[in-house]
C-alpha cells in the first residue's frame, strides 16, 4: 500500500519508479511529489466537462487517445439523450444528499451546484435545492433542509450488497423524522448505492440515467 490520498507513503511511492503520478489537484503533494523528482499530472475532476477532459487527457499520456475519444462520444451521446427526454416544463427542486451518520438524519453533507452531480440533476429536469451555496459540497442542517423543502431527495450511499433492500427501506424511513417535507409526504426519497454514482469518471452516463428515471418517476406522481 501506497497509503491514502491524504497520508501518502512518498517513500514507497518513489520505490515504485512510476513514469507518470495522475492525481486530483493538490499543490501540497504535488509539490513534494515534483521535489522527489516524479512527474506529475493533474486532472480536476469537479464538472461533467472536466471529467471528460481528464478521460482525454488520460487517453493522450497511456498513447489510448482513440479509445479515450470513443469514450468520451458515447458518454455525451447518452448525456444527449437524456436532454433529450426530459420535457418537464417546472423544474423539481431536488435535495443531493452524499452522506449523513448511520440512523439518523445528523451530520448531512450535501452536494451544491458546481458538482457534476447537480450538473447531471439539472440535465434530468431537476433543481439543485442549495444551488446559491457557493461551496461544491457541505453540511446542511435538518433546519436548512425544512426551510428549502425539497420536492424530492436523492441520496448517494453505499450499502453492503448483503440484504440491500432492507437496508434501502431503513434509510429511507430515516427521513420519516421530517415528514413536513414535501418530499416525505410524496414518497420521493430515491438510494442510489453503487459505489460509481460518488466516483467522478466514466459512468457518469450510467448516473444520468439513473437520475432520469427516478425524476421520470417523479413527474409521474
Amino acid at each position: 500500500s501506497i497509503g491514502g490520498y491524504l497520508n501518502p507513503d512518498y517513500e514507497k511511492i518513489v520505490a515504485l519508479q512510476p513514469d507518470i503520478i495522475i492525481m486530483l489537484p493538490n499543490l501540497e503533494m504535488e509539490r513534494k511529489l515534483q521535489n522527489l523528482g516524479l512527474r506529475t499530472f493533474t486532472l480536476p475532476d469537479e464538472t461533467v466537462e472536466q471529467i471528460l477532459h481528464s478521460i482525454k487527457t488520460i487517453g493522450r499520456l497511456l498513447n489510448h487517445e482513440q479509445q479515450a475519444q470513443a469514450l468520451v462520444q458515447g458518454i455525451r451521446d447518452t448525456l444527449s439523450w437524456v436532454a433529450e427526454q426530459t420535457t418537464v416544463d417546472d423544474s423539481i427542486s431536488t435535495l443531493l444528499i452524499v452522506g449523513r451518520e448511520a440512523n439518523s438524519l445528523k451530520g448531512l453533507y450535501a452536494a451544491g451546484e458546481d458538482t457534476y452531480l447537480s450538473e447531471i440533476l439539472q440535465l434530468c429536469g431537476g433543481t439543485n435545492v442549495f444551488a446559491d451555496i457557493d461551496s461544491r459540497y457541505f453540511d446542511v442542517s435538518k433546519e436548512a433542509v425544512i426551510q428549502r423543502n425539497p420536492k424530492a431527495i436523492f441520496e448517494l450511499r453505499i450499502i453492503d450488497a448483503h440484504d440491500q433492500s432492507n437496508q434501502v427501506s431503513k434509510l429511507k424511513q430515516d427521513w420519516q423524522q421530517l415528514p413536513i417535507l414535501q418530499a416525505v409526504k410524496l414518497n420521493r426519497i430515491y438510494l442510489f448505492t453503487e459505489r460509481y454514482f460518488q466516483i467522478p469518471g466514466p459512468r457518469i452516463s450510467q448516473i444520468a440515467v439513473a437520475f432520469y428515471q427516478a425524476m421520470h418517476q417523479v413527474n409521474l406522481d
